[in-house]
């Protein structure tokens, strides 16, 4: 009796644990069933799927491409951009004084037409010498025409001596200029490949199954040598440009403010045409970039692997994987540099076209 009931209880538990069993199993059956027939993906899914909904991260402002700089940082960029205002403040003074020098040998042959050259000779010369305009010149050293106002040979030096004088500051303030911001970058990329390594060792493992490791050497190499090159010396230049600019706008009204007028009329066209150089090139350098990216993620996985790429006999596929994505990137450089020409030509054409209505 005892074993009978034993074996009923235990014919029971069987039938209850097998009940169960099909259960769970029918429920992890449904609810896959549910997941492979919803639309919503998994995590594993969503971030290769919101990757692909960005095609280009979005851009920072100018303020935020110097959110790494120390205090001392800013002060190197305070002097660089120093340096670069007063050398762009001597270029327009350089053309004002070689326009000077300039007069100086048209005056000259004016002047020469109306002297009195009897007068001159009987003042400065020698008694009985006789002083014509074809033996002026060999007359400098017998005559003194010393602090003259036709003394052709002290006005040249006095300007030449102005262009030198000019050319030392330049020299000095040049090299401040792409110095301190050349320092100012160098130390600004440290930290920021310094930030970049760090946080690529702190992603998750599915990071690095989306980003080949050939992409964030990239990033760590190229990509920041870009960030180097925008925030290094050409900011300087930008700065010295400024100073060119706003200096020779005051020295044009000072000057002539009627022709300075009709050569502003063009400066519409100028902007425009920077602009629109600026939207473009932008595009296409952050679609080269991707490529280079691309490219140097295959070389890195080749050569990590080069004894298996050997055996299989892949090196023709391989190189035709790396040239695809060389290919991509030498057609958007391309691309950039004949924008680039297009606008520069289209600058200068406009420059002369100011020049034209200028004379």
């Amino acid at each position: 009796m005892t074993d009978n009931h034993g074996a009923y209880i235990s014919d029971n538990n069987e039938e209850i644990i097998d009940v169960y069993h099909n259960d769970i199993i029918n429920k992890n059956v449904t609810s896959s069933n549910e997941k492979e027939n919803s639309n919503e993906p998994n995590s594993l899914e969503r971030l290769p799927n919101e990757k692909k909904k960005k095609k280009f991260a979005g851009t920072v402002s100018v303020a935020s491409l110097f959110r790494y700089a120390t205090a001392l940082d800013v002060i190197y960029m305070l002097v660089g951009t120093v340096g670069g205002l007063g050398n762009g403040v001597l270029l327009p003074i350089m053309v004002l004084v070689f326009g000077d020098l300039l007069n100086s040998f048209t005056d000259r042959s004016t002047d020469l037409c109306g002297l009195n050259f009897t007068a001159i000779a009987s003042i400065y010369c020698p008694p009985g010498y006789q002083l014509t305009a074809s033996n002026y010149l060999s007359s400098l050293s017998i005559c003194n025409f010393n602090e003259t106002s036709f003394d052709f040979q002290s006005q040249i030096q006095k300007q030449v001596l102005y262009l030198v004088v000019l050319g030392c500051i330049g020299i000095v303030l040049g090299y401040v200029q792409v110095l301190f911001w050349s320092v100012a970058a160098e130390r600004q990329t440290k930290a920021i490949r310094k930030k970049l390594f760090q946080s690529i060792l702190r992603k998750e493992i599915v990071y690095f199954d989306i980003h080949k490791a050939g992409e964030l050497n990239t990033k760590l190499t190229d990509d920041v040598n870009k960030i180097h090159d925008g925030i290094g010396d050409k900011l300087g230049s930008t700065s010295q440009f400024l100073g060119a600019f706003f200096t020779g706008f005051i020295l044009g009204f000072v000057k002539g403010w009627k022709l300075t007028l009709v050569i502003l009329s063009i400066s519409p066209l100028l902007f425009s045409s920077a602009v629109l150089f600026s939207k473009l090139a932008s595009g296409l350098t952050a679609m080269e970039l991707k490529a280079y990216g691309k490219a140097g993620a295959i070389a890195e996985e080749v050569f990590s692997s080069i004894r298996t790429v050997l055996s299989y006999n892949g090196q023709e596929r391989e190189e035709k994987r790396y040239e695809q994505h060389l290919g991509e990137a030498k057609r958007n450089g391309i691309k950039k540099g004949a924008i680039n020409g297009f606008t520069m030509g289209s600058v200068w054409f406009f420059i002369y076209c100011a020049y034209s209505l200028g004379i």
